[in-house]
């Protein structure tokens, strides 16, 4: 059975004086289940400066779900423009502010968690930790995903088995992330941390996907880790197994390791999900056979 927590877990009685409302959308505490991610949702008013709580995750990324403006991080103190559905990639930082611009900001930040998450940093970042040997996709069996498809995967082996340091700060525009279409359906998924994403993320993968009404995603799971989702906009089924969970605007919902799910659109409005995979799967298992999720380059 998936865990889901209901809209209510957004507060809108934080900062509303100061013209800003914040609250968690996912963190551990709120499912009982081991899951390395916490989640938070910012809503700013236009014009209006507000001081976030600084992420202190070894990974850690911000996504602007609407609006525009502008976000400061430090230290170094560095100033970054932000537009719709433009990625932040943060690590940990001492302070973290957003000014909205003139339409407001829908601000979503999302951090690792575990060890390392409260070490002292050092300019450099955390001190990073040993990483076992790399991972393989698979479809039924471990082996190369097919052509075409492509799934959020950690990060292989290093030489002197550390990995490499994550990248420094850095915005990408929408226009910059990888854009994909479903090759199975209409579906559209805008990559934000993958291994398509020049970050160097190893502890966290995430997207955002679009379904149009009628599409549905194929039967799977993932082996060794936990599946977020955080509902965007619209209205949703989740499948595991033979029963179904309705997910709509606000929503969060956790599927664990070794259990099958898929989503479907039944409405006639688009239904879309930023899905978070920490840490990332290592192996991905499709339950039906020659039926996939296969995805190619928009455009």
């Amino acid at each position: 059975m998936p865990w889901i927590c209901i809209r209510n877990s957004f507060s809108a009685a934080c900062h509303p004086d100061q013209g800003w409302t914040t609250g968690p959308w996912f963190h551990d505490s709120m499912s009982g289940e081991p899951v390395p991610l916490h989640v938070k949702r910012y809503l700013v008013d236009a014009n209006v400066t507000a001081r976030l709580v600084p992420p202190r995750g070894e990974e850690a990324f911000a996504y602007v779900i609407a609006g525009s403006g502008t976000a400061i991080a430090s230290p170094p103190a560095e100033r970054f423009a932000l537009g719709t559905e433009s990625v932040l990639w943060l690590g940990p930082c001492d302070e973290l502010s957003v000014q909205a611009g003139q339409d407001g900001l829908d601000l979503m930040v999302a951090e690792t968690t575990g060890p390392g998450a409260d070490e002292p940093h050092g300019p450099a970042g955390p001190r990073p930790r040993d990483e076992g040997t790399g991972p393989q996709a698979s479809g039924g069996v471990r082996g190369v995903a097919p052509p075409g498809q492509h799934w959020p995967q950690a990060s292989g082996g290093f030489q002197g088995g550390r990995p490499p340091r994550p990248a420094p700060r850095k915005v990408f525009a929408a226009s910059e992330l990888p854009h994909l279409v479903s090759t199975r359906d209409t579906r559209d998924r805008l990559d934000l941390v993958t291994e398509n994403v020049p970050v160097g993320a190893r502890l966290l993968r995430a997207d955002r996907i679009l379904y149009h009404p009628g599409d549905t995603a194929a039967a799977h799971y993932h082996t060794d880790c936990h599946h977020v989702f955080c509902v965007l906009s619209g209205s949703g089924l989740l499948y595991t197994g033979e029963a179904s969970d309705r997910l709509e605007a606000g929503d969060c919902a956790l599927v664990g390791p070794g259990e099958a799910h898929w989503f479907e659109n039944d409405t006639g409005e688009n239904f879309s999900f930023v899905e978070f995979w920490a840490p990332p799967p290592t192996e991905t298992i499709w339950t039906v056979t020659g039926d996939r999720c296969t995805w190619a380059p928009a455009g």
